[in-house]
């Protein structure tokens, strides 16, 4: 009979040796998942960008305009409304002011995209304009989340 009691006894112990390590490794595993977690939950921002289409206001012409000289312009205004993208990627964000006179930035090959009508400073002028009237638009922008980990490196203030 103590050869039987000792028998038990001896599985308990194995028994809570593995018990122990598997508590452990429970607690382990759930550190690392909150961890995770909160290192994901401060990596990703959202962060408002400019569409990839141009808002119809971006794109107004004069009714009287032909279709060649319509199409022309709107190559050239499709062509400032990419100039505009990336400046809201790394220069102007969404609710910023923009300055009265375009950065260098934001301009385009003259000779790619002619204007039918004005010199090519008259109509970076008026698309810098435009772009003004339609960058605190919230049609004119998406909501996208990005990775960040800059915060990592200034320091950890949760």
């Amino acid at each position: 009979m103590k050869e039987a009691v000792a028998g038990i006894s001896g599985e308990n112990e194995a028994m809570a040796k593995v018990g122990y390590g598997a508590s452990y490794g429970f607690f382990i595993a759930a550190v690392t998942i909150v961890l995770s977690g909160l290192f994901i939950y401060k990596s990703t921002r959202s962060v408002m960008r400019l569409k990839d289409e141009p808002p119809p206001q971006f794109l107004e012409f004069p009714a009287n305009w032909t279709a060649q000289r319509r199409q022309s312009e709107e190559r050239l205004a499709r062509a400032y409304w990419k100039c505009s993208v990336l400046l809201s990627r790394g220069q102007y964000t969404f609710g910023e002011r923009l300055p009265d006179e375009p950065p260098p930035g934001f301009s385009v090959d003259p000779k790619s995209y002619p204007s039918a009508g004005e010199s090519p400073a008259a109509a970076r002028a008026r698309y810098w304009r435009n772009l003004q009237e339609v960058w605190s638009h919230p049609a004119a922008w998406r909501e996208v989340y990005e990775w960040h980990t800059d915060w990592f490196f200034r320091g950890t203030n949760f």
